[in-house]
């Protein structure tokens, strides 16, 4: 019966939507209510149940419950069906399912906004809910796709949720680019069924893979990832998102693509060297963006967005790795769950930080003090600091990064690290600038925050030996020497420092490119303005000429033709011509078939038959 769970864990969160929506669509849903947001409704946001809380409920249950190996078969559901847990799915289970239940506590005892917003929010968060869960259990190719679907479109929803011009924005930004990587991932999913033949595809089966196919889903799914250049939307969707559900889209959402890598790609099964050096490649070409645009930035969570977009770069090298040498996938494929895990749970912490030093305590109290020191604690394990659960996710890929055959990689990674706790430290300093408004009701976020703190604390102890608590010491001790330096430079000379703020917008690649596209949008413009006139001009001369030819009345072309002596002279000529025509066409004698055929016929005669057929033509 434990295997039912499979199936409970994901239409759970779908059958509370419902309810959690109040079936106030007429308000709650219109387009022109989410515009019409004015300012947020402060104190107690509901009254009912928490829904959104109780969505992930039997995904925990499910984690301790279900054996590894279990599988549910429903032939009745797409082309067939199947659920299973493996222990890649598990991990990820546990962690999505922990971190969906952080932000379900803070998003009904904590999540301010309009009230009339709240039951469409949390319709949404259920609905993403389901497709995450969804496609993590689903083993066959139409479950994980239309998990993947149903959370991309869902979030969508959270992104535009306030309604303001950036979130809407963003929101554009988001779903054009979701679109393309589902679209993307479809195509690569139903080339994998027919080159595989299956819609239920093995480890074994997917050697023979085309490379049209890996194409397809590393663009597909590294859309969802970050992928240098495919991140557009995520430095700009999850600051325009509520709390929470920056907080899901970030620790769990966003990872998904690495699972459909591991499930879908023959890691371990055979070696594709090029595609594996060129997904490593793709990798440090995200990190190398990514670290040094999120430090110029402004606000706290666009930090956080370009912190996660570096973190799934580093775990595409890590997978590219992986394919270069299959006999490392059983070390590599636990690594990334793992460092996901670890990911996941510390950067869920970080974002629902954000709006808990915004709003739980007055400034200078004693809620406010432990809340800075917990999202010390939250960087510093997010960068690898040693005797963290940063340190402990690390040491388990240093075999990989050992085994690469790029000697300059060591450096490369280590110099990554110390760019991340740059980045942690530039987050901290916005935080200790940020002013806090104290607001009431925050017990359960608090508490739900406590968890992931909890969970992140004990992470060394339960996945970690004790030689990997002391790694990475090097790179992060000269991370924090920097960091230190720049801050007393910010602090003595802030004006030296302050052109380099806001030097790039988030977006990058984006706001780099919008004055070519302006350019090109004019230019299209004056194009398409040049074409029209010149449409026009053939329109007018199109008109005038079928006027002239068939406008005028036929007495006066007759007329005209009359009056014209080229068109006389003509009209003779061609006339003459028909007529000789009409004569040579028919024999002026019948053929004779007799002995005197071939004696030639006198003159004479053949002018008295001429003269015959013409009377009235005299030829004396």
């Amino acid at each position: 019966m434990s295997a039912w769970l499979l199936l409970v864990l994901w239409v759970w969160p779908l059958v509370l939507s419902l309810p959690a929506s109040r079936v106030r669509f007429r308000q709650d849903w219109a387009v022109g209510a989410t515009a019409s947001v004015a300012k947020p409704v402060l104190g107690p946001r509901r009254s009912a149940l928490p829904w959104v809380a109780l969505g992930p409920l039997p995904a925990l249950v499910a984690v301790l419950a279900v054996p590894l190996g279990t599988e549910l078969a429903m032939p009745w559901l797409f082309l067939g069906t199947q659920l299973g847990l493996d222990a890649t799915a598990r991990v990820y289970l546990g962690f999505t399912a922990l971190l969906w239940l952080a932000a379900g506590l803070y998003t009904a005892y904590g999540e301010r906004g309009a009230s009339g917003h709240a039951g469409r929010f949390d319709a949404l968060f259920l609905l993403a809910m389901t497709g995450n869960l969804w496609l993590i259990v689903a083993q066959d190719l139409f479950g994980f796709y239309a998990g993947f679907a149903m959370m991309s479109i869902a979030s969508y929803g959270l992104v535009i949720h306030d309604g303001s011009t950036s979130a809407l924005r963003a929101g554009k930004v988001y779903l054009v680019m979701a679109l393309v990587g589902e679209v993307a991932v479809f195509a690569g999913l139903v080339l994998l069924a027919s080159e595989t033949g299956t819609t239920l595809p093995e480890p074994a089966s997917v050697r023979d893979l085309s490379g049209l196919t890996i194409a397809l889903l590393l663009l597909g799914l590294g859309v969802k990832a970050g992928m240098i250049p495919l991140h557009l939307w995520l430095p700009l969707a999850h600051p325009a998102a509520p709390v929470p559900a920056s907080a899901v889209l970030s620790g769990t959402m966003i990872k998904v693509a690495l699972l459909g890598w591991l499930r879908f790609l023959p890691v371990g099964e055979l070696a594709l060297p090029d595609w594996g050096h060129n997904l490593a490649l793709a990798g440090l070409a995200t990190m190398a963006l990514a670290l040094p645009v999120g430090i110029v930035q402004r606000d706290a969570k666009v930090i956080l967005a370009y912190s996660s977009v570096a973190k799934m770069g580093f775990l595409m090298l890590i997978l590219g790795l992986t394919l270069v040498q299959p006999a490392l996938a059983p070390v590599g494929v636990a690594g990334i769950a793992l460092y996901a895990a670890q990911h996941g749970l510390a950067k869920g912490g970080l974002f629902l930080g954000v709006g808990l030093r915004k709003h739980a305590g007055a400034p200078g109290s004693l809620a406010q003090a432990l809340i800075l020191g917990v999202l010390v604690f939250f960087a510093l394990a997010l960068a690898g600091a040693p005797f963290t659960s940063g340190a402990v996710a690390k040491y388990n890929l240093k075999p990989v990064l050992d085994a690469a055959e790029w000697t300059w990689l060591g450096g490369a990674v280590a110099a990554s690290a110390a760019g991340t706790t740059l980045l942690m430290a530039r987050f901290l300093w916005v935080m200790v600038r940020t002013e806090p408004h104290e607001e009431s009701g925050w017990t359960w976020p608090l508490a739900a925050w406590g968890l992931l703190l909890v969970l992140v604390a004990l992470f060394p102890f339960a996945f970690g030996k004790p030689a990997s608590w002391a790694t990475n010491a090097g790179p992060i001790g000269l991370g924090v020497g920097i960091a230190a330096a720049v801050a007393l430079l910010a602090a003595t000379r802030p004006k030296l420092l302050a052109p380099f703020i806001g030097l790039v917008s988030p977006g990058d690649l984006l706001a780099l490119l919008a004055p070519l596209l302006d350019a090109f949008r004019q230019s299209g413009t004056t194009l398409l303005d040049d074409l029209g006139q010149a449409w026009s001009r053939l329109q007018a001369l199109g008109a005038a000429g079928f006027e002239r030819v068939f406008g005028t009345p036929v007495g006066d072309v007759e007329r005209g033709l009359r009056q014209w002596s080229l068109a006389g002279a003509l009209w003779v000529g061609i006339s003459a011509l028909l007529l000789i025509l009409l004569l040579a066409s028919r024999p002026l004698v019948a053929p004779d078939t007799g002995a005197d055929a071939a004696a030639p016929v006198p003159t004479s005669t053949l002018l008295r038959k001429f003269r015959d057929r013409i009377p009235s033509l005299s030829l004396s």
